[in-house]
């Protein structure tokens, strides 16, 4: 066999082909003429060095490498089937399709969204997820939950946070010793940070009125809900926003450090495509969320 990939069209022409053991009845299945599937047929036969089919007057018989390819393709196209009905099959009966951060999901929508299963239960819903805030937006996504600086152009769009950003850390880390008793004790401690975000450590700093300078250790994330995970488990003090760290601040695993928080200049807005009907799933779901009446 030849290296490379074998294209597909072969590949289903050859397992229709030996399903009717017809050319002809193949080409009907496959809206193509028979000469073209006798083509791809005889082009995966020379692909591959081996006869599938002995063909005669009465049609095709399978020769005992046909046999033993026949459940292979049939198996494999039967997969990509089930896989497309899973990921697709729905889009018809108005599926709702949200994408959302990973961290901002766990702390933030979860509980939201199971409220409006509950009271929608015909909706079928598909949550996805993302890391980066700044992947474009998909038409195979009804609405799309992300970080931004403001409005999207061209989309109806609603804030969902107005983040105050601060430094919180586990209460045992807080005690000490030594005692984090004003924002200057930071300058010896370990700093995490989550990438993406328009304030950082620098801006804190700059608004407590010290010089950041200098940090024991200073850890990234690509996740806010890693840098406050961590923080709770005391390994260091992490920037947070209020909104992402609601849940571990109720439950007393994280607590806020000093009196000095800034305002976020990036924050999470709910979006959706304009001029939707209101029976959409995509406007119910807004209204739920925005806490709307459902029209």
């Amino acid at each position: 066999m030849k290296n490379g990939k074998t294209p597909v069209n072969w590949l289903r022409s050859f397992e229709v082909a030996a399903r009717h053991l017809s050319l002809s009845a193949a080409a009907s299945e496959l809206n193509v003429t028979p000469a073209a599937v006798s083509q791809q047929v005889r082009l995966l036969e020379l692909r591959l060095g081996e006869k599938l089919f002995v063909r005669h007057a009465r049609g095709l018989r399978l020769t005992l490498a046909g046999e033993a390819l026949v459940p292979v393709c049939r198996e494999s196209f039967e997969r990509l089937d089930t896989a497309l009905a899973e990921l697709f099959g729905d889009r018809g009966k108005q599926q709702l399709v949200i994408r959302v951060s990973l961290g901002f999901a766990r702390q933030w929508l979860l509980a939201r969204l199971a409220g409006f299963a509950r009271k929608h239960p015909e909706i079928p819903i598909r949550l996805v997820t993302t890391v980066w805030a700044g992947e474009p937006l998909d038409s195979s996504v009804d609405v799309d939950i992300r970080l931004t600086a403001g409005p999207i152009p061209g989309m109806q769009s609603h804030q969902l946070t107005h983040d105050a950003v601060f430094p919180v850390c586990s209460p045992g880390l807080a005690k000490g010793p030594p005692r984090l008793r004003r924002p200057s004790d930071l300058r010896h401690r370990s700093l995490l940070t989550t990438i993406g975000f328009a304030e950082g450590w620098r801006h804190w700093f700059a608004a407590a009125g010290i010089d950041p300078e200098p940090s024991a250790t200073r850890l990234e994330f690509d996740s806010m809900r890693l840098a406050l995970e961590m923080a709770a488990l005391g390994h260091g003090v992490a920037l947070a926003r209020s909104s992402y760290a609601e849940d571990l601040l109720r439950a007393g695993r994280v607590k806020p450090l000093f009196n000095v928080r800034i305002s976020a200049s990036d924050n999470v807005y709910m979006t959706l495509a304009r001029g939707l009907e209101g029976s959409s799933p995509a406007v119910q779901f807004r209204d739920w969320i925005l806490g709307k009446p459902v029209r």
